[in-house]
């Protein structure tokens, strides 16, 4: 009942009073959002699923939406502030377009150079895929602060980190803007052990611009922790979710990229905020998510240029190496300023300087 209570399966707060029915229909539409048997009964299936880590921000909305698969307006409401019963309010969303986020502390062992560059990648996901704009701050006050710590941190006993496992992180809605991570969590910047940081905090950052948790499975919102993979990290509910909230981005249309590009951050030899632009790293992994230019041919095929080098990935989602501009265009200039593939001609036209 406590795990029930702690995210919204229940109508009405005061774990320890429900009835027996009000317990099985919880059960119930617990077992619904996670797409398993509709027992009614805490089988061993759904025991495994309350175990698994997962987003410590609760299910609300996607209760409803779990039943009804209802389109992505379901978000527009929001729970009230954390460490109180959810119940819908007004204003689940920001009111202007450009927004700060700053990265208060991280943990220890991570370089804080490459814990800053997945950070960004993670807020460059929903721009990438809306009209939103975000905008690192080091110091003073930011829309959106991300923080760690350890145990209970004054969000209320409900919101208490419970140590490896269990809650990964949660968050808060607009406009309070604020995205809490456990500390005692042993936190990756790679594909490898531990919990992988830019998948938490991209997932965590969808809560601060006013989305709830997703019922469908493979949706980067979805409640519970999922390894980086290969696959489009956004699915078409996030997509459709936050452009439902905030429109499609301003020009072009939304550029969606596979998990390979995010996997390997302790890869990355540069720091971009420093005066250290020595060697980079041409890695099979392109770079930090921050390209000179993006465009697509008539076969669906993204081209992403960077520097001297550009890489094609497949609609199906698969990157290919990184490529010398020079190899297919001769005299091509390095870091153009844009792209575009014409239907008309079939041919790239590039643009650099004024």
């Amino acid at each position: 009942q406590l795990f029930l209570e702690k995210y919204g399966y229940f109508s009405e707060p005061g774990a320890g009073t429900h009835s027996p029915a009000e317990f099985t229909e919880a059960l119930r539409d617990f077992q619904r959002v996670t797409h398993l048997p509709l027992s009614g009964e805490l089988d061993a299936p759904t025991l495994h699923q309350m175990a698994l880590p997962r987003c410590g921000t609760d299910d609300g909305e996607s209760r409803a939406a779990g039943a009804s698969r209802t389109s992505p307006t379901r978000r527009r409401r929001r729970t009230a502030q954390r460490g109180e019963h959810p119940c819908p309010v007004a204003g689940g969303r920001w009111y202007k377009r450009h927004l700060t986020y700053r990265v208060v502390n991280w943990p220890s062992y991570l370089p804080q150079h490459e814990v800053r560059l997945a950070v960004r990648a993670a807020f460059e996901l929903w721009s990438n895929v809306s009209s939103l704009v975000f905008w690192e701050t080091q110091d003073g006050p930011a829309d959106i602060r991300l923080t760690f710590f350890h145990g209970d941190h004054n969000d209320g006993l409900n919101n208490a980190f419970d140590g490896p496992g269990g809650a990964l992180a949660h968050a808060f809605f607009p406009r309070r803007g604020e995205a809490h991570f456990d500390s005692a969590e042993r936190w990756s910047l790679h594909s490898g052990k531990g919990r992988n940081l830019f998948i938490v905090v991209a997932h965590e950052v969808g809560h601060t611009l006013g989305l709830e948790h997703s019922p469908v499975k493979s949706a980067l919102m979805s409640p519970y922790y999922k390894k980086l993979s290969k696959d489009f990290v956004l699915s078409w509910d996030d997509i459709l979710a936050v452009q439902n909230l905030y429109g499609k981005p301003a020009k072009g249309s939304a550029v969606q990229l596979p998990g390979k590009v995010f996997t390997h951050f302790q890869d990355w030899s540069t720091d971009l905020y420093g005066r250290d632009r020595q060697q980079r790293s041409l890695s099979t992994y392109y770079c930090h998510s921050f390209f000179d230019a993006i465009t697509a041919d008539g076969d669906h095929n993204l081209y992403i240029f960077k520097g001297s080098h550009y890489w094609v990935v497949s609609a199906s989602g698969n990157a290919s190496d990184p490529r010398p501009l020079q190899t297919r265009w001769p005299g091509l200039p390095a870091s153009i300023d844009a792209c575009a593939w014409s239907q008309l001609s079939g041919k790239f036209y590039f643009f650099k300087g004024g």
